[in-house]
């Protein structure tokens, strides 16, 4: 069943609250200071029953000039309007700013309807009407139905009845009501024994009772203790009614107008956002560089500056693509419309759509910045998808985080994702959190990666890989990004990982002519050292004939290979020989269960100084325990 919103708009005094009363029998103006003054300062709501057992909500909003921003707040959720027009005093100043608003806001259906017919001639009627007609032209509103009525006699209030549940009918559903749910807040009160309430008009989505939500920008979690709508308990709202939620989890004082309510995994909030700016031809200046405006999304306003990108002033009636560097963060999705007046609030300078709601900061007059706002404002879906994962500084980019640019219901969202993927043109990642990349900045990293490891393993051909953070630095990788991309080279036998070192599959040490001499003359050495190996330098002291540094990078790389084991700081032996004196160690304790230092260094024929590190090593790999001032063998079998 479709849910409808049905706003007024119209100067003061030209009847509208009356006319809600004729329409509905609810009396919306609710403040005794309206009641006092004959006027509407704040929304006022009602609802009107359709043939088919629906219920439209409306939205009633003030028509003085000093409101407008409560207005804006109203005018928000609408997808019809009724503008009204008093007949006899015919188009006033706020009727044509109600109109430009709605134009901005782009409101797609509406009907004119002219009040208090029974206090002129049908010669003026005709006029007034015909004049307002004249005033919708070249606007969204353009061509809307006429419908003359009177809520004192009644007149024309059964044809208006019609006209909207024709309008209704005929108008098509669109995006936000297929989404992610979110309640920009209009009212807040608190109930004695309930605690928190919010109203506003529900869009993109349901919202249930009992479900976990986030109050925008604070960032405060909540829980609907209760939903109603018009006025009746109800366990959910749909997209396009008017809602009250009872919140548990916070107070009035921490909520204001302006505030949104939304899913918990949407609370990203960004204050620096690229739009699409059309300038109204009323308004009465030129928009310069760095214009501090008052900005309208949803119920909230937000001061903000005007960053023109490309010139230094706009004029009136023109459009322009520009940032708005916000003074407070909202919650916002491309597409959304906006409204921004002057700082004074005395004029409305335009209204457009957002481009890019998380836009990084531009420089002024240059060929990218104006490259990349034309790539922005042209693009579609796709597009979109693409200019996200090819700007955002990090490879991998959560799927959700492209609900922002995106915001489909959740079987549409998927969908062309999985769309995308089978088309080639992104990767998505396995993990807990579900992430995606382009593929071509994927596979180009891929490509990177392992020529940054051929490139090393060129220059160092001894050593047995590369450091994985050094790797990534070089790269200029996000951490995230790095993982997934060698995890994937990894599960395609690319690349091989050895501790924190990374090295290509088809990598072997390779070893030069002076190498080979080298490898020989250490093996030799350390061989015939038995137990009592020398330490580096004595090593290189013994190998002068060959530089120093050629004969560490040449110990190393046979130590890489598993030919010498390190059994202490700057103590080395070939493995060979340890596995000899293991053997003899492991036999002897196998006939006399245990064996002190000074046994074991005649056994091996050694000094307390190699002795104690290689008895150590032992007990570190669980060869034998030490018990006191003697060991015992504790396995069989060993690893080294």
């Amino acid at each position: 069943m479709r849910h409808v919103i049905i706003g007024t708009a119209g100067h003061v005094d030209h009847g509208k609250s009356t006319l809600i009363h004729a329409l509905t029998g609810i009396e919306t103006d609710r403040l005794k200071e309206e009641k006092e003054r004959g006027l509407s300062i704040e929304l006022g709501f009602a609802y009107f029953d359709l043939p088919d057992g629906a219920r439209a909500g409306i939205v009633d909003v003030p028509g003085h000039e000093r409101f407008i921003r409560n207005m804006l707040s109203g005018a928000y959720g609408m997808d019809m309007v009724m503008l009204v027009v008093d007949a006899k005093e015919g188009v006033q100043e706020q009727t044509l700013e109600h109109v430009e608003i709605l134009d901005l806001l782009n409101i797609p259906t509406g009907i004119l309807v002219m009040t208090k017919v029974d206090l002129v001639t049908p010669n003026q009627l005709v006029e007034s009407a015909d004049m307002s007609q004249e005033m919708l032209v070249g606007t969204t509103l353009e061509g809307s139905p006429t419908v003359h009525v009177s809520a004192m006699t009644g007149e024309g209030l059964d044809e208006l009845k019609r006209t909207i549940v024709a309008c209704v009918n005929a108008e098509a559903e669109t995006d936000r009501y297929n989404g992610i749910p979110r309640l920009y807040v209009d009212r807040v009160f608190s109930m004695t024994g309930f605690g928190a309430v919010v109203t506003g008009t529900l869009m993109g989505g349901a919202i249930h009772r009992e479900q976990r939500l986030v109050m925008l920008p604070q960032g405060h979690e909540v829980r609907v203790r209760g939903v109603q709508v018009h006025n009746e308990q109800a366990q959910s709202a749909q997209s396009g009614q008017r809602t009250a939620l009872n919140l548990s989890g916070i107070t009035t004082a921490q909520i204001e107008r302006g505030n949104v309510v939304c899913p918990s995994g949407f609370s990203a909030v960004t204050d620096n956002i690229d739009v699409s700016l059309d300038l109204l031809s009323s308004f009465p200046r030129m928009l310069e560089h760095w214009t501090r405006l008052r900005f309208y999304l949803g119920t909230s306003e937000t001061f903000c500056r005007a960053i023109l990108l490309m010139e230094e002033g706009v004029l009136p009636g023109d459009s322009t693509q520009l940032q708005l560097r916000l003074e407070k963060p909202i919650l916002t999705f491309r597409g959304d419309r906006f409204i921004v007046r002057d700082f004074s609030a005395q004029h409305t300078v335009g209204g457009g759509r957002v481009v890019n709601p998380f836009a990084p900061r531009h420089r002024r007059f240059t060929e990218e910045t104006l490259e990349t706002l034309t790539m922005w404002e042209d693009a579609e879906d796709t597009d979109v998808v693409k200019l996200v994962l090819a700007q955002n500084r990090d490879l991998c980019v959560p799927e959700e985080f492209l609900r922002y640019y995106l915001p489909y219901a959740d079987a549409d969202f998927r969908a062309f994702l999985k769309d995308l993927e089978n088309r080639q043109e992104i990767v998505r990642w396995d993990g807990s959190t579900a992430l995606i990349s382009a593929i071509d900045r994927a596979e180009q990293a891929q490509t990177d990666l392992t020529y940054a490891l051929a490139s090393f393993h060129e220059e160092q051909p001894l050593a047995p890989g590369q450091n994985a953070s050094q790797l990534r630095r070089q790269l200029g990788l996000d951490e995230i990004g790095f993982e997934k991309v060698t995890d994937q080279l990894i599960r395609e036998k690319q690349i091989v990982t050895d501790g924190n070192l990374l090295r290509l599959s088809a990598h072997q040490i390779q070893f030069s002519a002076e190498e080979e001499d080298i490898k020989e003359e250490v093996e030799k050495i350390f061989l015939d050292a038995g137990i009592n190996s020398p330490s580096m330098a004595e090593l290189t002291t013994q190998l002068s004939a060959y530089p120093p540094q050629s004969v560490q990078q040449t110990f190393y790389a046979l130590m890489n290979l598993g030919r010498f084991i390190r059994i202490g700081d700057d103590l080395f032996i070939h493995t060979e020989m340890f596995e000899r004196i293991v053997s003899s160690l492991t036999d002897y304790l196998k006939k006399n269960d245990i064996i002190t230092v000074a046994e074991f260094r005649e056994l091996a024929q050694t000094s307390r100084k190699y002795a104690v590190p290689f008895l150590e090593y032992c007990d570190g790999k669980g060869l034998t325990i030490r018990e006191g001032n003697h060991r015992r063998l504790r396995i069989l079998q060993h690893k080294t």
